[in-house]
């Protein structure tokens, strides 16, 4: 049975496709790789700072973390003086996001990040500004050399929306029954 890290491979943007209310190893096995030199930029929609700690902690990953909480949530990293917290107040304002996004790309030379919700982010904004949010993000994140991966609820969309926000992604992770399957964009050579 081979991990998650090791279906993804070397695609650098990841769109993992489970349930929002299954457990969460997706994130711990992909931030399990980082080295002391990275920096996890986690976005979340869904969880307050100090579970995104707790995540992080649980993967045992090296390096920094720093969180940028989304909406109207508690921002306290109880007593994690090493994780940094920027806070973006309004969901919808992806304009907000991409600056503290990029601000935080810029500063980080070895980043790795984790979009925790898709899923929460559709409630907020239509289907068509967020792919053109992801898009422009992904093609930051190229320019950056970092690598991320975009959490969605399959469940929660339907194929048509998938489909779309899909294609700006190298991979697609799915788990059926216990494995993980990669459906993988082919590259221009």
């Amino acid at each position: 049975m081979r991990t998650l890290r090791e279906a993804v491979g070397d695609a650098t943007s990841v769109l993992v496709c489970t349930s929002s209310m299954g457990p969460e190893n997706s994130c711990v096995e992909l931030l399990s790789t980082t080295t002391p030199e990275t920096t996890v930029l986690w976005v979340t929609y869904s969880r307050p700072p100090s579970a995104c700690i707790e995540t992080f902690r649980e993967a045992d990953a090296s390096g920094s973390l720093s969180v940028i909480a989304v909406g109207d949530m508690p921002t306290e990293t109880d007593g994690a003086d090493d994780v940094t917290v920027k806070s973006v107040s309004t969901p919808d304002d992806l304009t907000g996001l991409g600056i503290t996004l990029s601000q935080a790309l810029s500063t980080h030379e070895d980043a790795v990040v984790c979009f925790d919700s898709l899923t929460v982010l559709l409630q907020y904004v239509e289907t068509e500004t967020a792919y053109e949010f992801l898009n422009a993000l992904t093609g930051h994140l190229y320019a950056a050399d970092a690598r991320a991966h975009f959490h969605l609820d399959p469940a929660a969309h339907d194929t048509q929306t998938i489909d779309a926000l899909a294609s700006l992604f190298d991979a697609i992770v799915e788990r059926e029954d216990g494995e993980w399957s990669v459906r993988r964009r082919q590259l221009l050579q």
